[in-house]
């Protein structure tokens, strides 16, 4: 029986034959026999650690080290764990590994509780186990417990460094292959004595890989934190740019060699990346109170950031004279080197909520009655020619164009860098969106707020009409493959990022913004007294009853470029009316309105079941007789639908004509018109959103046939 059991090398070997890119780690590690076996069959990718304390010599093919975390801190495809304990287990299901080798450090763990306990962890975790013996160097079987996943490890920022490789020679390869980096810190203290503690590199986004690739050539344990400079996917900082990408590209510019071995920011941008990590990065965890009275957060520091500060900025001729979060804030803002609304917003939860206070009106706001908002069109969109169907889409939703800023070279490099935290990757889709193309600066005449359900899952976004972009994203990747789906469009989260994003790319339309808006919000607003605001949608208009010649009437206002909308409802109002009684007189008009008389409805037609019973009943030869009325002047209304037919005391009555429709060529019979049949699948004239002419036909037939 002895016989048929494998060695652990025989497993390996077996279940990994691609012998140069799997990394083995042995924890707990006695002797170097298992390394000689495994290198013996062509597995030369291994680190042994030992973590007892040697009194005596050291096996040179060992690493000794005491820290237990080493379990989950390295980068090893296989973990072979001798003498564990419920910890090191607990530990090794965080690590990147696929194979976990467990050998119980006692026989009590492995006939009893541990069993039991792995099952319902390994579960939870998405593990597979198994129980298998394996022949150790000495002839003895060793009662272990195999762990498997499928696990496809996405990029992440930390990384580990192989010891055998070592800092020195790991920085002399990269200067050597001229990659483009620096040490951001504590560089004055490498090598670091405690495990735990990580290096943090920045490196051009043309380098990253590269210096992931060295990092990941062996079994590593030494950390290291790797960040790109434009916040690249697997080295970013909680999916943005560790640093605003135009001040990570001139620390690496103006980069300095230190002591002849790595490159170190320059005196004034450590102390700058160094007040910037405190502030946003590291917030009350820094030991820097959140006001100039208040108390620090107690808790293990791993450097005094206040004194370090300090002490630099007496190095570079500058003076702090206030240790809090804030005027470090405010300091850093002078200094051009603040971040902007979107991307302190995405550090308040690590930097704590004394970050809120901060966040203050742009000093472009200005008083409106409605909301600016900013959509960012990316490259991946632009290049499919989809930036007029997005604006048309917005704009049939109720949004209104003020301009469309398609960007320059300059100006897109200025909205990469500043927008959106700096990071424009694919993030979760399979396709990148590109960086931004365009900006579309437009108005809501009327915001909504969101529900306190999604308030909590956006938290900073003002209006519920910013997410009007998740439907266009969703209908522009309908129809499309899962692998060619991207996201298309950025947005401001309110109209502070709103204003900044402007002013970031275009600052001399500021002015021309505000001045558009004053415009609209005062032809839009109501002069006559207001009794009722009936409005639906307001897609396109408002509609009000109002006070009005000392009557009740009906005024409906138009938004800003909603003028061809308007002047249908003028003419048939105005005029077809002189020749339908169905049509209600026009009263009064204006640039952007429309005044008809309040027609008083019957309170059993609210009732939309009652209603269609009723029009099904007494009055099919009335529509009909509209139905040819506007065939017969070579006119269809193509949003018309029994909402739009009122039954008053003064008979049945038809209103809302914006989407009149003026034939090109007539159906060649009545019956053919587009009112009651719904208007062609090609039909490339206004019609109203969401409206399918086979629901429309198939709704009519109901009420006429």
């Amino acid at each position: 029986m002895m016989a048929n059991q494998p060695t652990i090398s025989e497993y390996i070997t077996a279940s990994y034959p691609n012998k140069q890119a799997v990394k083995i780690l042995e924890y707990n590690a006695e002797t170097s026999s298992l390394k000689k076996q495994l290198a013996t069959s062509g597995y030369k990718n291994f680190l042994g650690i030992c973590r007892r304390k040697s009194s005596g010599k050291q096996d040179p093919e060992l690493y000794y080290a005491t820290e237990k975390t080493l379990t989950y801190k390295n980068n090893a495809e296989v973990l072979i764990m001798n003498n564990a304990d419920f910890l090191d287990l607990k530990n090794a299901f965080h690590s990147s590994a696929n194979l976990i080798l467990f050998i119980p450090s006692n026989i009590v763990d492995r006939a009893s509780f541990l069993p039991l306990w792995a099952y319902k962890l390994a579960r939870k975790k998405k593990w597979t186990f198994y129980f298998e013996s394996f022949i150790d160097g000495l002839g003895k079987t060793k009662a272990t417990v195999v762990f498997k996943r499928d696990h496809q490890k996405d990029k992440e920022a930390r990384q580990y460094l192989s010891p055998e490789l070592g800092l020195d020679s790991f920085f002399k390869l990269l200067n050597e292959r001229q990659l483009d980096y620096v040490v951001l810190r504590w560089f004055d203290e490498l090598p670091f004595l405690d495990l735990n503690e990580d290096v943090d590199l920045l490196v051009s986004d043309r380098h990253i890989e590269k210096v992931r690739e060295l990092l990941n050539e062996k079994v590593g344990i030494l950390p290291f934190d790797i960040y790109s400079v434009g916040g690249l996917t697997g080295s970013n900082f909680k999916n943005i740019a560790y640093y605003p990408p135009y001040l990570a590209e001139t620390i690496l510019d103006q980069k300095k060699l230190w002591n002849n071995k790595y490159y170190v920011p320059s005196n004034i941008h450590y102390f700058l990346s160094l007040m910037y990590h405190a502030v946003y990065h590291k917030g009350e965890k820094s030991g820097i109170p959140a006001n100039v009275e208040g108390r620090v957060k107690k808790m293990p520091q791993d450097h005094d950031y206040p004194a370090v500060l300090q002490q630099l900025a007496a190095e570079t001729g500058n003076s702090l004279e206030e240790i809090s979060l804030p005027y470090f804030h405010h300091f850093l803002e002078e200094q051009g080197w603040a971040p902007s609304t979107d991307t302190i917003r995405k550090l308040i939860e690590v930097s704590g909520n004394w970050l809120e206070s901060v966040i203050k009106s742009s000093e472009h706001h200005f008083e409106k009655d409605g909301e600016l908002m900013v959509f960012v069109v990316r490259e991946w969109a632009e290049q499919r020619q989809l930036t007029d169907y997005m604006i048309d889409w917005f704009e049939r939703n109720g949004l209104c164009l003020i301009r469309a800023i398609k960007l320059d070279d300059e100006q897109k490099r200025n909205a990469a860098q500043n927008l959106r935290g700096g990071n424009w990757g694919q993030g979760p889709w399979p396709v990148s969106g590109g960086k931004p193309s365009t900006l579309l600066v437009m108005y809501d005449y009327h915001p909504k707020q969101l529900d306190s359900k999604m308030k909590k899952k956006y938290p900073h976004v003002s209006n519920e009409h910013y997410l009007l972009k998740e439907q266009l994203r969703s209908e522009i990747n309908g129809s499309l493959s899962k692998e060619q789906r991207a996201n298309p469009l950025h947005s401001a989260d309110d109209e502070i990022e709103a204003l900044d994003y402007i002013a970031a790319v275009a600052p001399d339309l500021v002015n021309e913004v505000k001045n558009v808006i004053n415009c609209w919000d005062e032809a839009y607003r109501t002069q006559e007294k207001v009794i009722a605001d009936v409005s639906e949608k307001k897609r396109r208009a408002k509609v009000e009853i109002i006070e009005y010649l000392g009557n009740k009437a009906v005024k409906k206002t138009y938004k800003a470029g909603r003028e061809r909308f308007l002047e249908r409802e003028k003419f048939v109002y105005g005029e077809l009316s002189k020749e339908c009684d169905f049509i209600p007189k026009l009263l009064d008009s204006g640039e952007n309105y429309i005044i008809v008389p309040y027609l008083k409805t019957k309170r059993l037609t609210e009732s939309w079941h009652i209603k269609k019973q009723i029009l099904k009943r007494k009055h099919k030869q009335e529509i009909f007789t509209i139905n040819e009325f506007f065939y017969n002047k070579g006119y269809a209304l193509i949003d018309f639908h029994p909402g739009n037919i009122l039954l008053s005391s003064d008979g049945l009555k038809i209103i809302d004509f914006e989407f009149l429709y003026q034939y090109e060529q007539l159906p060649p019979n009545v019956n053919d018109s587009f009112d009651l049949n719904g208007f062609p699948e090609d039909f490339a004239a206004d019609k109203p959103y969401g409206i399918f002419p086979k629901q429309r036909r198939n709704m009519w037939k109901k009420i006429l046939y």
